[in-house]
């Protein structure tokens, strides 16, 4: 990754309606001495230098790197930036260019290893059909390497730091309301 962000053709440089060259990301950034949200909603990052990335302090302290750092002020960003931080650690699969290949071979494979204790029943050599079907796409399938590493040492699928709690919504909007009467619209 470079600290100093330079403009380069097929990267990040591109035309826009005007046929004019411009950096699609933003650069030179806006330079500011302190972090800051003004009253109409315009924010940004402490920024020194214009080619600089923002950063996070304690992710450059802790981690030792130097991540990008985001404010999320909407629901899209919010969707977006989990959709992609969700398909850049699980791995997400891509076409399915390939999925009739593995099929057609799971087909041959049952073709070749006929159960004699199934041949009366249909419905038995369909689900032997089916069952090998999905498990020679599993077979092919790309995964994580923390999802790998989970399941070797036995963590199951799912990782969770804390314990949890149902919360019922309308139990809670009701003491809310409750509490501050003003947040209902209506006094009680």
């Amino acid at each position: 990754m470079e600290q100093v962000h330079a403009c380069k053709p097929r990267r990040c440089l591109v035309y826009d309606r005007h046929n004019q060259l411009v950096c699609k990301r933003r650069a030179p950034f806006q330079v500011s001495d302190n972090d800051f949200v003004t009253d109409t909603g315009l924010w940004g990052p402490k920024r020194l230098h214009g080619y600089i990335n923002s950063w996070v302090p304690s992710i450059l302290l802790n981690a030792r790197c130097n991540n990008d750092g985001k404010f999320l002020t909407s629901g899209a960003d919010t969707k977006n930036i989990t959709f992609y931080v969700t398909s850049y650690a699980a791995k997400k699969q891509g076409k399915n260019y390939n999925v009739s290949a593995v099929m057609a071979d799971g087909y041959a494979y049952h073709l070749e290893h006929p159960k004699p204790e199934y041949i009366d029943s249909v419905w038995d050599q369909q689900r032997l059909l089916l069952f090998r079907l999905v498990h020679s796409i599993n077979r092919e399938q790309e995964i994580a390497g923390l999802m790998v590493i989970s399941y070797l040492m036995g963590w199951g699928d799912v990782f969770r730091s804390h314990t949890y709690s149902p919360i019922y919504w309308g139990s809670f909007m009701s003491a809310l309301y409750i509490a501050f009467p003003q947040l209902s619209g209506r006094v009680r």
